[in-house]
């Protein structure tokens, strides 16, 4: 697997470390090279939480549903989250990116926009759908969410996560994986995505994707959802490299049987 898919899996750690919002905070611990920063929180108060335990863990409602965006049906801060979480983004900024990444809940869905130039380090920008609590889902096969739009000139993976596969070196909260940890992700490609909305899922237990360790996400434990952009480094030869751009719409988030 490709370095930067490989290692880039890490930030939901921090987001988890860092708290809810959609805005940063500072922090630059480095793992593999790759400064993580500006992930988390404009909240006054941290949202800070253990490990997995029968206390703190909710089991998933028995439709399956995450998120469906849509504030009528009730969620939390009316982002149309049906079980207990929250929105959060991060970006590159403390590694000298001038990327963006914004995130809106409009029409019933959560549009992801990113832009990011290229620069002499790999850039990690993403969106994740935070649990407030650990989910237990382990009578569902794994996460399905529908998707359209496009990206350009950088990666784009998925990842649902599990304590198991975040690193507890960089963060205690919600971790207990050993130095290195990130979930299995699902890359995509650019002809994957069109104009027309299509459902993916992607099992807990999965042979074509792997994360570190390269054991199954543990469903019994899980945290989070994840979209990920990955902006490649710009030529060392001085000549241009293309921006990259992508504008995503997600809905339904879902566990499915």
């Amino acid at each position: 697997m490709n370095k930067y898919f490989s290692s880039v899996a890490i930030f939901s750690t921090f987001a988890l470390a860092a708290g809810c919002g959609s805005s940063g905070i500072s922090g630059t611990p480095e793992t593999t090279g790759i400064v993580a920063s500006n992930v988390g929180d404009s909240s006054p108060t941290p949202h800070t939480r253990g490990l997995c335990t029968p206390s703190n863990t909710l089991m998933a409602p028995a439709n399956g549903l995450i998120a469906d965006f849509s504030p009528a049906d009730g969620g939390a801060g009316g982002q149309g989250i049906q079980i207990p979480g929250r929105i959060i983004t991060y970006d590159s900024s403390k590694i000298g990116g001038t990327g963006s990444l914004t995130t809106t809940t409009t029409d019933g869905k959560l549009h992801i926009s990113v832009s990011a130039p290229a620069i002499s380090r790999p850039q990690f920008l993403g969106a994740i759908v935070q649990f407030d609590s650990c989910m237990d889902a382990s009578a569902f096969t794994g996460v399905q969410f529908t998707i359209s739009g496009s990206f350009s000139d950088c990666g784009l993976v998925y990842m649902t996560g599990d304590v198991e596969h975040q690193d507890v070196t960089i963060t205690s909260s919600f971790a207990s994986g050993p130095a290195g940890s990130y979930p299995p992700q699902k890359k995509f490609s650019v002809g994957d995505l069109t104009s027309t909305p299509q459902t993916i899922k992607q099992p807990f237990a999965s042979s074509d994707i792997q994360g570190n360790p390269g054991t199954p996400i543990d469903p019994t434990k899980l945290v989070l959802t994840q979209w990920q952009f990955v902006v490649p480094v710009a030529a060392d030869d001085g000549s241009a490299t293309p921006m990259c751009t992508g504008n995503l719409t997600i809905d339904d988030i879902k566990f499915y049987r």
